[in-house]
């Protein structure tokens, strides 16, 4: 679906200066639908065509009552004679109202309210509701008609949305939430019912309506900043009881003046103490994959003494190997141990991993050098572990036959390059060599050596994938390649993908 800025483009010609203004409108006009019981419709038109067609930019539905729009509509044009009031709204760029029929007994109230920057108008903002039978009858609703006329003559002076708006570290507020009018003075005038039960979880047990915001606990300083700097402030407190309230303050202006506010009033109590956990259930498990690497090296440490007990060197090549894949699953576990989540970098331990073989295998009668090309992105913790231990044993495999050291010329550097290719429907990983490459006939399936089983049997069995060995199509030199399925990996924006059924 096309966004608010390529709509405007498409069809305006705002620049974009203009389509920030309403960017920045439809980021909390949630608000404003809440504050008028109302839909709300942005609509937009190029400047050169005082009567051409209008596109809806934007809508937004009210929590506060019922949406006269079931079907989503935005980025249709209609044409000027469709929408009067609209139009007017741009040609004279101020606000209009009138009432439109939509069958029988149903009449719709439109306020066409124009957004404007520098002296022209952007765009309009609509109210639609249907035509009520009789004047408010509650405090809280004929208060909350009142703000929203009073942000709408903002929006028409050029006065909302803010200029220099502290950026939202929530989620946009909502009058839902508990909503506070304040006057000039610093005075409460109106609180809503939710707005008194998060007062009363700070202590505030007297009657709100009449006492000073100073008074609430909410803290004074963001009342006054909003004040001052004429946009919108958000203040968080949290007592030592853990109670923990969320204040997002709308200045109300007139004339560049500040004749009072509304504080939106969030108890995040809940959501604090979750966070609370999971920051510590995160610390809990990155600690155990420090004490996992920390013992994996012990038991490393344990078999290289055992290693120089033993008289068989087929005895300690085994338990060298063994080391090495052990190793490789420690890299891992010290990577995640450094991780604020369980999906890793692989790139962060390939190069380990081959620091590693290249620092076990490279001797002056066998010069090898290591290099690694592209980046695999983001894998899932358990996907790493499996693919270190796989790539690990590629690399070794790579050393031992591509370049034995009866068959090798040590005056000659042999290369082996590690390549990554991340595309959407997997990753494949290539060990490639200019060694003596594999056998004719050779083939994955019949191989029996222990190296090429585990490997065989982590790609097939844990990842759901393949691999294969082949010569290098020209030059002389083995090519193995393990493939990952994208169900397996994370995807671009950085979501772990099900594993395919």
């Amino acid at each position: 679906m096309a966004t608010l800025a390529d709509l405007a483009r498409a069809h305006t010609d705002l620049d974009d200066e203009d389509i920030g203004i309403l960017q920045d409108l439809s980021s909390t006009w949630g608000l404003l639908a809440d504050l008028s019981f109302a839909d709300l419709l942005l609509f937009g038109r190029r400047d050169g065509e005082p009567r051409g067609p209008l596109v809806l930019l934007g809508h937004v539905r009210p929590t506060t009552g019922t949406t006269l729009y079931r079907a989503d509509l935005v980025g249709q044009v209609f044409e000027s004679s469709r929408r009067p009031l609209v139009t007017e709204a741009f040609d004279i760029g101020r606000t209009t109202a009138g009432t439109v029929s939509v069958g029988t007994d149903r009449d719709v109230n439109v306020v066409a309210i124009p957004v404007r920057r520098s002296g022209h108008t952007v765009g309009v903002v609509v109210r639609e509701r249907f035509r009520p039978e009789s004047r408010p009858t509650s405090e809280q609703e004929r208060t909350y008609l009142t703000v929203f006329d009073r942000f709408a003559s903002m929006i028409e002076a050029g006065e909302f949305p803010y200029r220099d708006v502290e950026r939202l570290r929530h989620r946009t507020p909502r009058v839902g939430d508990g909503l506070l009018l304040v006057d000039a003075e610093g005075r409460i005038e109106f609180a809503s019912p939710n707005a008194v039960s998060v007062l009363h979880r700070l202590g505030m047990t007297r009657g709100v309506v009449g006492s000073r915001f100073d008074d609430t606990g909410l803290g004074s300083a963001m009342l006054r900043s909003a004040f001052s700097k004429r946009t919108a402030a958000i203040d968080e407190m949290e007592r030592s009881d853990e109670v923990a309230v969320v204040s997002h303050c709308f200045p109300l202006l007139d004339g560049g003046v500040a004749t009072g506010a509304i504080v939106l009033v969030r108890d995040v109590t809940e959501l604090r103490r979750r966070d609370r956990q999971l920051v510590s259930k995160d610390t809990t498990i990155r600690e155990i994959h420090h004490r996992v690497k920390n013992n994996l090296q012990t038991i490393s440490s344990l078999l290289r003494l055992q290693a120089r007990r033993l008289q068989s060197d087929e005895a300690r090549a085994a338990l060298g190997e063994s080391v090495r894949r052990i190793g490789s699953i420690s890299v891992v576990h010290e990577t995640l141990a450094q991780s604020a989540d369980d999906d890793v970098a692989f790139g962060e331990i390939v190069r380990p991993l081959v620091r590693v073989v290249e620092e076990s295998v490279s001797s002056p009668l066998r010069p090898l050098s290591f290099t690694v090309q592209d980046e695999a992105g983001l894998v899932p913790g358990q996907v790493a572990m499996t693919l270190a231990v796989v790539l690990t044993e590629l690399l070794q495999n790579a050393v031992d036959h591509a370049f034995p050291p009866d068959e090798v010329d040590a005056s000659v550097l042999g290369t082996v390059r590690i390549e990554f290719d991340r595309r959407a429907d997997g990753l494949a990983v290539r060990v490639v060599d200019d060694g003596v490459g594999v056998p004719e006939g050779f083939t994955v399936a019949e191989a029996t050596g222990l190296g090429l089983t585990i490997v065989r049997t982590f790609v097939e069995s844990e990842l759901g994938g393949r691999i294969r060995l082949d010569r290098v199509e020209s030059g002389s030199g083995t090519v193995a390649e393990v493939w990952v399925p994208g169900s397996r990996l994370v995807d671009p924006g950085g979501n772990a993908r099900d594993p395919a059924t």
